[in-house]
């Protein structure tokens, strides 16, 4: 290893320690040879083809990786800001869906009405669902057009009305009209369907039709009367 002498004055030696500090060398000596061995670059921090590993200080190192994340960081806050928008954009158009879901689902017996009503006369007062049902004695699922069937039979069930479940399709009757029903059913005693039509209405013959057709009346022949199953 070979030695190299080099006599400085006092105010020379002091500023290249200046130097040293600031550029994060705690041994003047390595910097001294770090100034030497390396040539200038244009972001202030000397680096060398030649140099090897071991001129480079953890200092000069911290430093370098500070100005990287620096520049990485500027370069990713852009995309940032833009991530963070259309993320508010999304959260806002979501919450526009909701509203809109909620009021579609508000009043289905509304919407029903509206499809089922006559023009009434002016100033006589709307009809409500269960007027509808009370006048029409059942309304049939199948037969109706509901954004929210589930919410529209809860409905009538938690204002009085009956629904029946079936395979097929949910049937609300009014309770009257129902009970009415189950009592004429019990004094038909014929297995014959256009004989027991005499003993009941269009609207009750109706209801008669479709739960014969789904299985739940049938005519018992010991005691020789129509009964209901599984309802």
């Amino acid at each position: 290893m070979k030695t190299l002498v080099i006599k400085l004055t006092d105010e020379e030696y002091k500023k290249l320690e200046e130097e040293a500090s600031k550029q994060g060398f705690a041994i003047l000596s390595y910097y001294v040879k770090y100034k030497l061995l390396s040539s200038p670059s244009n972001d202030g921090i000397n680096t060398s083809t030649t140099t090897t590993s071991s001129n480079i200080t953890p200092q000069i190192i911290d430093e370098i990786t500070k100005k990287l994340e620096r520049k990485i960081q500027d370069m990713v806050n852009p995309f940032t800001a833009e991530v963070e928008n259309l993320k508010q954009k999304i959260a806002d158009l979501s919450e526009k869906i909701d509203e809109l879901e909620s009021k579609k689902s508000e009043e289905p017996e509304a919407k029903y009405e509206k499809q089922r009503q006559y023009s009434q006369p002016s100033g006589e007062k709307k009809k409500t669902v269960m007027d509808i049902l009370k006048s029409q004695g059942a309304i049939y699922e199948s037969e109706v057009k509901l954004k929210n069937p589930d919410l529209f039979f809860e409905k009538i069930e938690k204002q009085g009305g009956k629904v029946l479940y079936t395979d097929k399709e949910r049937i609300a009757v009014d309770v009257d009209f129902f009970n009415n029903f189950v009592k004429k059913l019990s004094d038909i005693h014929t297995s014959d369907d256009v004989e027991a039509q005499k003993y009941l209405t269009k609207q009750e013959h109706k209801l008669f039709q479709k739960l014969r057709q789904l299985g739940i009346i049938y005519f018992d022949n010991n005691t020789k009367a129509w009964k209901l199953s599984g309802i």
